[in-house]
């Protein structure tokens, strides 16, 4: 940190550019526009007349799930999407999509609940027909490759079908923030499999509004009414039409990256199956998560939002920057820097992780470890002691760098080990740098997997004693079982790009779920990171 007097200052401009953006998002207006700051180009199973500007990429990843209290084997019912889009020239658009769910239905459908696939993937390309001030009218057309597997389908092959899709949106600006978007289509599956009835050519007409308050934040709302063949699978087996309504909400971390949460009674992810109501009946609430991140030539280059310029971390804050060793930390690395991240225990544990921080408050992460064995039984409390591959966002919506009182972050990871057995893990990690030195974490966190919940609530503290080393504490309450502490030390090696770390802890991991899980003996860590900046 700086002196006292600059602390002042960083705080009096945080609190200046939370008000500015509370008045309006002048804040986030400061520079030029990005393509996250203005009206997208579609929500969730729903595409708009707007295109992605020339030169603009995007990306986005997410999923939507049914209630995790509904009785189901694994975390809930998820459907898992990715992807990427690109405008080469203005008012043309090529992306491509995959989306999969791999879960038997949260309610019996004519008296059983058989396995259900549905996973595959597409491209589309869209162009614009007509543009003025007021309105805009595009046409798409989607192919995609669709696996269609269980008996509620009518066949369990697990050959991709082709299906298709074509739609003519127009969105009108009825003011500069607010736009109405009317979208007829078609999606066009097979009408029978095996003998037994499909969706069929499913003709629809779908509109939607989205107000945008501020270049931050918007809000949406669709419904795409089915006219013509079918959309869901009743509970009697049977196939109907349904409505699929969707309603979102978007805000902007960065100037390039957003988080969208929305809720929908939607089954597929791509521009075909978006037509789809979940099964059976089409009537059960989903809800969704995604990041949407864009980059490019077309994309301008910004510094975050409410940050002073030429603001940087120190060698100290860029060590807080990265987790601890049970509990993760609260903010995001500088944007475009890399982590390759590996360790190894006690007890053959050990592991490794590449993170990115994609953009300012935004990093991804994908972490592959095997669990520690004292032969205390401790694996016996998780799905299985197989290894895990895990990916997880890490999101920041506070940093005391910028005047807030507190730095906030947000993680969410979904892991499979190697018996394909999953988990959902979150926390909500918070922290205070109290002084040049002291630096204090509270990280609530809970995993999810099978009808199992763990949850937990994390105290840190760290001190710095030289410019690149810090000491750490860490002491986790759970819910069940003992509790988890670690204590050691991190150190950046001088100007290199290496930090090392060595730490004693009695959890039998250092990710997620594991790293909340004990076991009777103590075991020392020895862990080294690689941490280079890539692009700015």
């Amino acid at each position: 940190m700086t002196g006292h007097r600059g602390r002042k200052a960083m705080r009096a401009r945080g609190l200046i550019a939370a008000c500015l953006i509370a008045q309006g998002g002048m804040a986030a207006a400061q520079g030029p526009t990005t393509a996250i700051e203005v009206q997208p180009n579609d929500y969730e199973n729903f595409t708009t007349a707007n295109t992605l500007w020339q030169g603009v990429y995007e990306f986005e990843l997410g999923f939507h799930q049914t209630n995790p209290a509904i009785e189901t084997p694994g975390t809930a019912n998820q459907v898992y999407f990715a992807d990427v889009a690109f405008s080469p020239i203005d008012g043309l658009e090529f992306g491509a999509h995959y989306n999969t769910y791999v879960d038997p239905p949260p309610e019996p459908i004519a008296g059983a609940t058989p396995p259900i696939e549905m996973t595959g993937g597409g491209v589309h390309a869209k162009f614009r027909l007509y543009r003025d001030d007021r309105m805009a009218i595009s046409a798409q057309v989607a192919g995609e490759m669709m696996r269609f597997a269980s008996t509620v389908f009518g066949s369990t092959s697990k050959d991709y079908i082709f299906i298709g899709s074509a739609h003519v949106p127009l969105t009108y600006n009825i003011t500069p923030t607010l736009q109405a978007h009317f979208t007829p289509g078609v999606s066009v599956f097979p009408s029978s499999r095996g003998g037994n009835e499909f969706y069929g050519k499913v003709a629809s007409i779908g509109a939607g509004l989205s107000w945008q308050p501020t270049p931050r934040t918007l809000v949406y709302g669709t419904v795409t009414q089915p006219v013509t063949g079918a959309n869901t699978i009743m509970s009697d087996g049977s196939y109907g039409r349904r409505p699929v309504v969707t309603v979102g909400g978007r805000y902007a971390l960065a100037p390039n990256s957003a988080v969208e949460v929305y809720a929908t009674n939607g089954f597929g992810a791509t521009p075909t199956t978006g037509v789809l109501a979940f099964i059976p009946d089409g009537d059960l609430l989903l809800v969704g998560a995604k990041l949407v991140h864009t980059f490019g030539p077309g994309t301008p280059k910004k510094a975050p939002y409410d940050r002073a310029p030429g603001l940087r971390m120190t060698p100290r804050q860029r060590i807080l920057a990265g987790d601890g060793f049970t509990l993760p930390g609260a903010r995001v690395r500088d944007r475009g820097t890399m982590e390759l991240h590996g360790f190894y225990g006690m007890h053959d544990s050990y592991g490794g992780a590449l993170a990115l921080a994609v953009d300012h408050m935004v990093e991804l992460r994908l972490s592959y470890e095997s669990i520690a064995d004292d032969g205390s039984g401790a694996a016996a409390k998780l799905s299985s002691d197989e290894d895990r591959w895990t990916g997880r966002f890490k999101l920041q919506f506070m940093d005391q760098l910028d005047g807030w009182p507190v730095s906030l972050g947000l993680i969410a990871s979904f892991g499979r080990d190697l018996d394909k057995n999953g988990v959902f893990y979150t926390a909500l990690p918070v922290m205070r740098e109290v002084n040049d030195k002291l630096a204090v974490r509270v990280v609530p966190e809970a995993a999810f997997y099978g009808r199992e919940e763990q949850l937990g609530l994390g105290v840190s503290a760290s001190y710095a004693v030289g410019r690149y080393t810090n000491v750490f504490g860490e002491y986790t309450l759970r819910d069940e079982g003992d509790d988890i502490w670690a204590v050691g030390a991190k150190a950046r090696l001088g100007r290199s790009p290496f930090e090392a770390g060595l730490y004693a802890t009695n959890a039998i991991g250092a990710f997620g779920v594991n790293a909340m899980t004990s076991q009777e003996d103590p075991r020392v860590v020895l862990s080294l990171s690689y941490i280079q900046s890539f692009f700015r």
